[in-house]
């Protein structure tokens, strides 16, 4: 019978019986041209081919978003490290801008304690404090001692 033919010629090529089964084949080429379905079969591979074609699509999809996933944390944890380098660096930025405004202060306050001297000086020189300036004042603060002579002790 045709219908179990495709059984018959599983058990036949398991067993081993390869020259029955090619004097059945033989005397059964026209039945079997008759019993297959050309169109069937080949929309079943084309079936076969579109799953294929899913299961590939599929398949790249899955790799690109594992792909993308890598890529975005490698790309998170530069920015991460970026952002500490930027933190560490402003940081440093902000320890020598206090160093240099703190000197500049110092300076600054030395400069003004020597301007308010002068002008001290200035003013006293106006006001008609003979002309002389501070440091002949410190200088005649320091006197010889008068009365007594050379070599002469009390």
């Amino acid at each position: 019978d045709d219908v179990f033919l495709p059984n018959i010629f599983a058990v036949l090529g398991k067993q081993g019986e390869i020259n029955d089964l090619y004097q059945m084949l033989i005397a059964k080429v026209p039945k079997l041209a008759s019993i297959v379905n050309k169109k069937a079969a080949l929309t079943e591979r084309m079936n076969d081919y579109a799953v294929k074609s899913v299961d590939l699509v599929a398949t790249h999809a899955r790799q690109v978003k594992d792909l993308n996933t890598a890529h975005v944390r490698q790309v998170v944890a530069m920015n991460v490290e970026h952002a500490r380098r930027v933190v560490e660096m402003n940081a440093k930025h902000a320890r020598k801008m206090a160093a240099l405004t703190a000197e500049n202060l110092r300076e600054n306050i030395a400069l003004d304690a020597q301007r308010l001297k002068t002008e001290r000086e200035l003013e006293s020189i106006g006001s008609g404090g003979g002309g002389r300036s501070e440091a002949d004042t410190n200088l005649s603060s320091v006197r010889k001692p008068r009365g007594k002579k050379r070599g002469q002790c009390k």
